[in-house]
């Protein structure tokens, strides 16, 4: 087996017109969910929320990950190949427009 590891670390939000405006209209307006549903390989496996980490133990090969908020928005799309027993770490955040983001994290 391999490992698929997601941290969802505390943002921290820089405070400038350009992106405080949109991000407390969007929250103001649409209230939105806390947490990220991951889609690994077509299926939903899971939700991750703030300051969260989730582990997804997969077959080794190729696989395809992303994150989804509120049905309307999504990450883009990673592949990632796993040998047998390998790990791979990924990180996710919200950026200023309210879109999620996903990236590997480097070792």
């Amino acid at each position: 087996m391999s490992t698929i590891r997601i941290l969802r670390p505390k943002q921290k939000w820089k405070a400038s017109p350009a992106t405080l405006l949109p991000t407390a209209l969007l929250f103001r307006l649409f209230n939105p969910q806390s947490h990220f549903t991951v889609v690994l390989d077509d299926q939903l496996v899971g939700r991750i929320g703030r300051e969260e980490v989730k582990i997804f133990d997969v077959e080794p090969g190729e696989h395809r990950i992303y994150l989804r908020f509120l049905r309307l928005r999504k990450s883009t799309e990673l592949r990632v190949s796993l040998k047998d027993g390998e790990e791979q770490q990924f990180v996710c955040a919200t950026s200023a427009m309210g879109w999620p983001t996903l990236r590997e994290v480097s070792t």
